[in-house]
């Protein structure tokens, strides 16, 4: 499907345009650890680059087949739109800030960005695991968060430079969310990506998709600590929902009222956290 037109299969992808645009963004934006010697020790900033490179080689290793090579770009791609156009068509909502974590947060903290709320009450942060399933099976990331939760603990990330306020350094105990959308919605945009400008993406239905995949999770996740004895951290997610539902409806005053269309991502990802 394609949000504008939800019975419409998308078999064309325009990938070797949106995979060169999305490198070069991620180029440009991607947390440099680098840029953290003077806070972190150089040999430990070394010992993650190190990791990074051998995770990236055990994947390398592991994704063979020419399907798994295709789906792991078009995520790629995909991380790279949200990042983009989640900023500057402010999907997020007007005040948000978008920081694209370093490649260690990413594979090691399984963190791909950061979304920050320069609010009148203070800075919130929003730590924003990027998803693409083609199976809609998001079970092993819920289960991650429900994990880190059950241990008390929260989202972690290591190299972080504030777009908002004067933090640069390890942030902690942020709340983790998940985003998807389904095959034929990410073929879509990544099409429409490589011919519009971030005008034309202001007005797309995606946003509000994202906004309710957001504050869904900021329920469940606050009902399952909750459950299992973690207030502070339910009040962490009981506090984003409101930053959420707050930019969600300012969104709505600037573009128009949600137009409702949902991706079959959507649907299964509704069924299993209710």
């Amino acid at each position: 499907m394609t949000f504008e037109n939800p019975q419409q299969k998308v078999e064309v992808v325009k990938m070797p345009q949106a995979l060169k645009k999305a490198r070069e963004l991620m180029a440009e934006y991607r947390t440099n650890m680098n840029d953290f010697s003077d806070l972190y020790d150089p040999r430990a900033i070394e010992s993650d680059k190190k990791y990074v490179a051998e995770m990236k080689a055990r994947f390398s290793i592991s994704n063979t087949e020419l399907h798994e090579k295709i789906n792991n770009e078009l995520a790629e791609v995909f991380e790279t739109i949200i990042f983009d156009e989640g900023e500057s068509a402010n999907w997020f909502g007007e005040n948000a800030f978008l920081i694209k974590t370093s490649e260690f947060d990413d594979i090691k903290n399984g963190i791909d960005m950061v979304v920050e709320y320069d609010e009148e009450e203070g800075v919130s942060r929003l730590a924003a695991a990027i998803d693409v399933t083609f199976g809609h099976n998001v079970t092993r990331k819920i289960d991650r968060i429900k994990q880190e939760i059950l241990s008390g603990k929260l989202g972690t990330v290591k190299y972080f430079i504030s777009q908002v306020a004067n933090i640069r350094g390890e942030i902690t105990r942020v709340p983790r969310i998940i985003i998807g959308a389904d095959v034929d919605s990410v073929r879509g945009l990544v099409n429409e990506w490589v011919e519009k400008n971030s005008s034309h993406f202001a007005k797309h239905p995606i946003q509000f998709q994202i906004f309710d995949q957001a504050v869904l999770q900021c329920d469940y996740f606050a009902d399952f600590a909750r459950e299992n004895g973690q207030e502070e951290i339910a009040q962490a997610y009981d506090a984003m929902k409101k930053v959420l539902e707050r930019n969600r409806k300012d969104r709505e005053g600037q573009v128009g009222e949600d137009p409702h269309i949902r991706d079959s991502f959507m649907v299964d990802f509704v069924n299993y956290i209710k």
